[in-house]
């Protein structure tokens, strides 16, 4: 690839000049040669009646000086001598024919040949081969031949037009609110980094994020680059308006779009961690706390389509419902960054799925996808007697009390537990003494009140012993013995216990160890993992206040939780097929009808005993035979 970089001057209107070499009119012919003489191998010698240092074959340089860079090896690179042919004949008759690729010069070197014994053994009386061996003609320049069609310009790019109809991958058009056109959706996704990038477009038949690993494709947002006047307010960029008052080109090309279906919409209190349902969908921003309210922490965008011809590669097809659901939160603009989470799902409108159910295995459990969980639930049937239990299964699989801004604990702070995968997470209580102590003794029996607020709803789920891990990758919600009961360890707690002198306070819960125990069933080349047990184990510590920190200085103390996978020790049993019986089967009325006094099973009882004695009048008729 050629690159040409041209300077322009700073005086508008002016080129700026390059260096170029001095012609030299006496030497330039009036009729220039069409010609060349491809013949030359010295590759280095490059410079015009001068020598090139280190270059051997160059015939203008000092002949002591290329013998030294001949002597130390560290001649420049130069093409590699042709093969030879040695002949046995006197050295007068043999010559080394060079033809170049032009055919407009030749070169005839006479090569003595080698007078050794072993040469003379091995060597070429004659030689009648016309073949001179493969060569490439030279190829004319300028525009002819195939020169022109090979550097062709690329043809202008238009923008891409709004489809008739839609096809797999084509954007997705929509008007959003106060808008006057359709332009491609877009979704807050995370580009190149974990920063939210809001010109990730969705395509027809592209799932958000691709594959079932994670169930939101998560982002972070830098509220200090936004207004947060305009996007925490309206229909602004963080708010629900900015979505569900979009219409969406069903794909017929029709100007008028389909309005957004809005769905469920929760509220997530970033304090407690509790999901509750939203009252309202307006947002807003009160510029003396810097708080944004009840802004988009997860959207959930679920098409319905329909296809004209499933057989098609290109997939062609409509768009026949857009439905969005909310999970909204509040936000301090100085707290950092905001978490956001994104999901679109395909569903067929002809059969149309009661939920987007996402598993992590078929049916056993892929390392690396989320862990089912979720807590028991019952009713009572339609008789008012029979009480059902299911499954109140999570959406994202187990969360796990992950550290939130700036490293502290928060209930809004979590991540999902991966199968497979051995799981440590920190975070950090900032105390001062005063409020150690009177977490030691006003709160002395409950040691586990942080522990309890970082896990918010889902302490009391397994406390309760109402925590359940699916058994399988795919385990199916609606029956509790696809689930297993996650085992409690470590509660009730003890009272805790404060010390004074040390400024100590003993007793404190911080945190829990979740050991599952993992195994694998069914071929060993179609393994299928599961879990097998679960046995959480509350961790109890001691927090000391330092004695060389000022008592009104905060300090850090931390909760940690963890999860590991155990895999249970198995042997492979090696499983057989049946050995086939020694006597093959006869049906009952084999004999029919000389045998029709006996009932079918003494018949078939007596079967073997017939083909015993059949055998036996066979084997003394062959002997008959060869004493004959």
């Amino acid at each position: 690839i050629l690159l040409l970089v041209y300077y322009l001057s700073g005086v508008a209107g002016q080129s700026a000049t390059f260096q170029t070499y001095a012609v030299d009119w006496t030497e330039v012919p009036a009729d220039p040669p069409t010609t060349r003489n491809l013949t030359a191998k010295c590759t280095c010698d490059l410079r015009e009646d001068a020598c090139d240092l280190g270059c051997c074959c160059d015939t203008m340089c000092p002949t002591g000086l290329t013998s030294w860079y001949t002597s130390e090896g560290v001649c420049l690179p130069q093409q590699a001598d042709q093969q030879t042919l040695t002949y046995c004949m006197p050295s007068d008759y043999v010559y080394k024919v060079n033809l170049p690729a032009s055919s407009d010069f030749y070169t005839i070197v006479k090569d003595r040949a080698e007078v050794k014994f072993f040469s003379e053994l091995l060597c070429i009386v004659s030689d009648s081969n016309p073949n001179l061996g493969a060569t490439y003609p030279d190829p004319p320049a300028g525009a002819v031949g195939d020169n022109v069609n090979l550097a062709q310009c690329p043809a202008a790019t238009s923008p891409p037009s709004k489809p008739s109809i839609y096809q797999f991958r084509n954007y997705i058009y929509v008007q959003p609110p106060q808008a006057t056109s359709m332009q491609p959706l877009t979704v807050p996704y995370p580009a190149f980094s974990s920063e939210c990038n809001d010109q990730y477009t969705v395509g027809f038949l592209l799932p958000v994020p691709a594959g079932n690993k994670e169930y939101y494709a998560g982002c972070q947002r830098d509220l200090a680059a936004l207004n947060l006047s305009s996007a925490c307010s309206g229909s602004g960029l963080l708010t629900a308006q900015y979505y569900s008052g979009m219409h969406f080109q069903t794909g017929t090309g029709s100007a008028l779009g389909q309005p957004f279906t809005l769905g469920t919409v929760q509220y997530l209190n970033s304090s407690t961690g509790e999901l509750t349902t939203a009252n309202s969908t307006a947002a807003s921003y009160n510029a003396s706390t810097g708080v944004c309210s009840n802004i988009v922490r997860y959207i959930n965008m679920t098409v319905y389509y329909s296809l004209t011809d499933e057989a098609s590669e290109d997939a062609p097809g409509y768009i026949d419902k857009i439905e969005v659901s909310f999970v909204l939160t509040d936000v301090l603009s100085s707290a950092g960054p905001l978490e956001q989470g994104v999901r679109v799902s395909w569903l067929p409108t002809a059969t149309p799925q009661p939920i987007d159910v996402v598993t992590s295995g078929n049916p056993g459990y892929i390392t690396g996808f989320p862990l089912l969980a979720g807590t028991l639930a019952t009713s009572l049937a339609s008789d008012g007697v029979t009480t059902k239990s299911a499954i109140s299964r999570m959406v994202s699989g187990l969360p796990l009390p992950a550290p939130g801004p700036g490293g502290a604990c928060s209930p809004a702070a979590l991540q999902t537990v991966k199968y497979g995968v051995n799981t440590s997470s920190t975070c950090s209580v900032s105390l001062n003494a005063t409020q150690l102590m009177d977490f030691c003794t006003t709160g002395q029996s409950t040691p586990q009140s942080y522990v309890q607020q970082v896990m918010s709803s889902l302490y009391g789920s397994v406390v309760a012993s109402k925590l359940y891990l699916g058994e399988w990758g795919d385990s199916d919600y609606n029956n509790v013995n696809q689930w297993l009961q996650v085992q409690v360890s470590g509660y009730p707690f003890n009272p805790s216990i404060f010390s004074t002198s040390d400024q100590a306070c003993s007793g404190v819960i911080t945190g829990f160890d979740l050991q599952i125990v993992t195994g694998v069933a069914f071929s060993s080349n179609n393994l299928q993992q599961k879990v097998l047990y679960a046995n959480l184990c509350f961790k109890t510590g001691v927090w000391d206040f330092p004695e060389n920190v000022p008592s009104s200085s905060a300090q850090r103390f931390y909760l940690q939780f963890n999860v590991s996978f155990i895999r249970l020790p198995q042997q492979a049993v090696e499983v057989k097929k049946p050995a086939p019986p020694l006597v093959v089967p006869l049906p009952a009325d084999i004999f029919y009808p000389f045998v029709a006094s006996e009932s079918a099973e003494n018949a078939a009882r007596a079967s073997p005993f017939l083909l015993g004695l059949i055998a036996l009048i066979a084997i003394l008729v062959l002997q008959l035979l060869q004493t004959l």
